[in-house]
């Protein structure tokens, strides 16, 4: 098929019924008849399918000579697992026409980045940026001089693999590989000198053994059951480790001290993991590694040896209190992630002005006067901040929130934690900084008990994500009267024009979104819980047009909403999804 030809066609992926059908066809009514079970586990075998066609047809016919339970039962076992172990002749079957999409991409770079989408579990969903950071972490993309040109090809790739059908677009941050296609990429890489060892959300509650670890470039048991790591692997190749979602509380110090080549480490989302063999310092290729959301309490001065490191992350490690003068020793840093980090970003401000290479920085500040102290500190650090926290801030109760306008890579920002703030000034006397938060894409406000409203927020045009949860005086999102002071804003029909997902919960006082309708172009779900004092959406028929919009919350709330007209109600009320 030649790309972006009129005449061509995607083939989706068929809905439970249909996808039932062409199964039936293919095994064979007789089949599926000769025992009262059968047919009920037909159901679960098309489940795993996920309605992709070629499996269906494929899986069918192999099953076609399957007579009894316990056989269907087997192969439902064995194909969560894997299409090609359970069926050898079906992965010569199907694989190779599938494996068409894989031969035709460009390079020998971008099937390796394919491949890679395989380390992670069935069914999950990869978040884009975490991935394209594991791949400049690889090597994969490392051609490109700098981190902006990887990371923008990085997202190139993930486009080309979409559009060959080879990953599936989750929204805009995210994707997924349909589960016959990681089936497929698994024994690409099993085929060819790439080789895997994914054991990947199998439940595993020991590490695994008795295997040829030399041949193995890449490794995947995250998302297992996981506690202890006690024998030590002698991995000469390989590159990258993945580690994350497991229970680990134990890794024995000389667990790395055979993995010379090891570029990309990820030990996150373990929370009963307190601290870090010091023979990670052994890990002298490492360029990557993930701590987020453990609970380490030091970070080993051992680290220091890590000369080759350019991306670490420590958010969310709430129990970090030590980080010895270690910081500044990563030369070659270019992203660190230290958002929800309990250790105090003051304290590593002077090392990070050593940290010539830093492009990506995400942080979080507990007080007015820290943040002061950041934003005044160093101007290359402003240009590097993509995620900014505000957490606390007990030491004033108000804050200029344009005093964040020069951090012009801001993606995201969150303010939490309790805040006494009462109010976010939007001062008119700023006039030039509207419009001025221009690439933040998401807003987070948890907790902020003193404010009533979050006009501020009209700052940020190009918003898609707003989250408010917990902010028992909040009334208004947007105050007209805090509007009309900025004369620039008068009359705005653009007022959330980009944003994508509204969600509001535990509101109170919450009253009113905005007082006039707005068009909302672009948004796809609305989420109301717990605010039984909104009744009214800022929506009318016009806002409907052309539209597929879901609204969530509960049912009893849903019948009190009080709508412009009733054009507006009948346009919105299939929109309503119970939660």
């Amino acid at each position: 098929m030649q790309p972006n030809m009129d005449n061509n066609i995607r083939v989706e992926s068929l809905p439970p019924g249909e996808a039932f059908k062409l199964f039936e066809e293919k095994v064979g009514s007789e089949t599926l008849q000769m025992h009262p079970d059968i047919c009920k586990l037909a159901e679960a075998v098309v489940e795993e399918c996920a309605g992709l066609p070629l499996a269906l047809i494929t899986i069918g016919r192999a099953m076609a000579s399957k007579r009894t339970p316990h056989e269907w039962k087997y192969a439902i076992e064995v194909l969560r697992q894997s299409t090609a172990s359970v069926f050898p002749g079906v992965g010569k079957e199907m694989f190779p026409k599938l494996k068409f999409s894989y031969d035709c991409l460009a390079d020998e770079k971008v099937k390796s980045c394919f491949l890679y989408c395989s380390l992670y579990p069935e069914d999950k969903s990869i978040e884009k940026d975490e991935l394209i950071h594991c791949w400049i972490g690889e090597g994969l993309l490392d051609e490109h001089t700098n981190l902006s040109s990887a990371r923008n090809r990085g997202h190139f790739i993930i486009g080309s693999l979409i559009d060959a059908c080879l990953l599936e677009k989750q929204g805009n941050h995210r994707i997924k590989m349909h589960d016959v296609i990681r089936d497929m990429a698994l024994w690409i890489a099993g085929e060819s000198e790439e080789k895997f060892f994914v054991k990947s959300g199998v439940q595993l509650k020991e590490q695994p053994k008795d295997k040829k670890w030399e041949e193995v470039i890449r490794m995947s048991v995250m998302d297992n059951l996981i506690e202890n790591l006690t024998d030590i692997l002698a991995c000469p190749n390989l590159q990258t480790l993945f580690l994350g979602r497991n229970r680990l509380k134990v890794i024995i110090n000389d667990f790395f001290n055979f993995m010379p080549m090891l570029r990309v480490l990820d030990l996150s989302h373990n929370m009963n993991l307190k601290e870090l063999p010091v023979g990670i310092g052994n890990l002298v290729s490492l360029e990557h590694l993930n701590l987020s959301f453990t609970h380490i309490r030091k970070l080993p001065i051992e680290l220091k040896a890590l000369k080759n490191l350019k991306y670490l992350n420590l958010e969310r490690t709430r129990r970090l209190r030590i980080i010895p003068q270690l910081i500044s020793s990563f030369s070659k840093l270019q992203v660190l992630k230290m958002e929800g980090c309990c250790y105090q970003c003051s304290l590593v401000l002077e090392e990070m002005e050593h940290l010539n290479y830093l492009n990506v920085l995400t942080i979080t500040f507990t007080s007015t006067s820290e943040l002061e102290k950041a934003l005044g500190f160093n101007k290359f650090i402003s240009c590097a901040i993509e995620h900014v926290s505000l957490q606390g801030f007990r030491d004033s109760r108000s804050l200029n929130i344009l005093a964040l306008a020069n951090l012009h890579p801001l993606y995201s920002l969150e303010l939490s934690g309790y805040m006494v703030i009462e109010d976010v000034k939007i001062e008119s006397s700023i006039s030039e900084g509207v419009g001025c938060f221009h690439s933040l894409r998401s807003i987070y406000l948890f907790d902020c008990n003193q404010l009533r409203d979050a006009s501020w927020i009209i700052f940020a045009p190009h918003l898609e994500r707003l989250f408010i949860r917990d902010c028992q005086g909040l009334e208004e999102i947007i105050s007209e009267e805090k509007l009309s002071e900025v004369a620039e804003l008068k009359g705005n029909s653009n007022l959330f024009s980009k944003l994508e997902f509204l969600h509001l919960n535990n509101l109170p006082k919450m009253k009113t979104i905005y007082r006039h309708a707005l068009l909302f172009p672009q948004l796809k779900r609305i989420t109301i819980l717990n605010c039984p004092m909104l009744k009214k959406f800022p929506l009318n028929s016009n806002s409907a047009k052309g539209r597929r919009l879901v609204i969530e919350g509960d049912e009893g709330w849903w019948k009190d909403v009080e709508w412009e007209d009733e054009s507006t109600q009948i346009a919105f009320f299939p929109s309503f999804k119970h939660r």
